[in-house]
């Protein structure tokens, strides 16, 4: 694998106002940075070290504001590729500071000791996530089968002038909402009690939409792969028809950094 050497160009003394140091991770020190990787904007990634962690950056022009779709898309890009070659803590999109000297000052060195725990518990493990969504015509069944009022409604809605079942159509919306709701929770905590034994860390997550039937993030080792992939495909089998299960990663393992403790604590 090539590799480029530690960058230069980020120690620029703090006068040089033209340009930043943007951070997409936190990584072991003795990691080697693939040669023709590049970050946001285009420029070479590089590490920046102390001590036994290192800073993954890259220079930036002040000039140009963040917040790009092109700009999101290399961020994930560098954090994806550091984390499939070693132990990676991630930072959030717009991470930034002025030089290489001061994300020693301000992150390498207050923060060493957290840093580094957190990447001892990340180590070994992969972020893998598993996302299921409701097949609407199944679910939508179960409520009304479930739920007599509902099923009174949608019967009466369909006898009834469109302007006549305007409030039936809001109640009804409202008791499938509701009954969506209860349902998530038991399809998570299934897909949670399900996979949770092949993996080392669980992260329950917030439904991306109203047909997501269970979100969750699991850290898993590498020797469990294969283990964990397996009993996703078997809940997928025993779900099918009425949950589509969809499995993403590995991924940088973002779900899995605790917050930052403050400064000093």
């Amino acid at each position: 694998m090539k590799t480029r050497p530690e960058s230069e160009t980020a120690r620029r003394p703090a006068s040089d106002r033209a340009h930043a140091c943007y951070v997409y991770g936190i990584v072991p020190a003795d990691t080697r940075v693939p040669e023709d990787l590049t970050g946001v904007g285009g420029g070479p990634v590089s590490l920046v070290r102390h001590d036994d962690l290192a800073g993954v950056v890259s220079e930036i022009s002040i000039q140009q504001p963040l917040g790009t779709r092109d700009h999101l898309l290399a961020h994930e890009d560098v954090v994806e590729a550091l984390a499939a070659e070693t132990t990676t803590l991630p930072l959030r999109f717009g991470s930034v500071v002025t030089t290489a000297d001061a994300l020693v000052e301000e992150m390498l060195i207050p923060y060493h000791d957290w840093f580094s725990e957190v990447l001892d518990d990340l180590r070994g493990g992969q972020e893998y996530a598993v996302v299921g969504s409701y097949v609407e015509d199944t679910v939508i069944r179960e409520v009304l089968d479930e739920d007599p009022e509902a099923a009174r409604l949608r019967e009466r809605i369909r006898e009834l002038p469109e302007d006549a079942a305007y409030y039936d159509r809001i109640r009804l919306g409202e008791l499938i909402v509701k009954a969506l709701d209860e349902k998530r929770q038991v399809d998570t905590e299934e897909l949670v009690n399900t996979l949770e034994p092949h993996a080392s860390a669980v992260a329950a997550r917030a439904p991306a939409g109203e047909d997501t039937a269970a979100d969750a993030a699991f850290l898993v080792a590498e020797q469990d792969v294969a283990g964990f992939e397996e009993a996703v495909d078997e809940l997928g089998e025993r779900w099918a028809g009425r949950i589509r299960l969809r499995l993403v990663g590995p991924l940088a393992p973002y779900d899995f950094v605790p917050p930052a403790p403050e400064e000093g604590t």
